[in-house]
């Protein structure tokens, strides 16, 4: 991206579209993964803490990966010889 501008606005959105909503998803799964066995309750809500890990931990890489992708440092690109003009010789 050559505007800075642009990429810190987008990566502000997806931290606050993903990043909170994951780590809020991942709270929320390891209270009930770790205090379902002491509290007696079914099978069933181990199982949908392990889904919400799994998806805090989704959430969490998509603004991880938008601040990678938008801050990397591009190399830069060949300019091509028009092909109108000579090729100067070698020095």
């Amino acid at each position: 991206m050559e505007n800075k501008n642009l990429g810190i606005a987008i990566t502000v959105v997806a931290v606050l579209l993903c990043g909170l909503p994951g780590l809020a998803s991942l709270c929320v799964g390891a209270i009930i993964a770790f205090g379902g066995p002491f509290l007696g309750e079914s099978r069933s809500d181990l199982l949908f803490s392990l889904s919400l890990l799994c998806a805090g931990l989704i959430f969490l890489i998509i603004p991880i990966v938008a601040g990678i992708l938008t801050f990397r440092k591009r190399t830069p690109t060949i300019v091509a010889i028009p092909s109108g003009e000579p090729i100067p010789p070698p020095s």
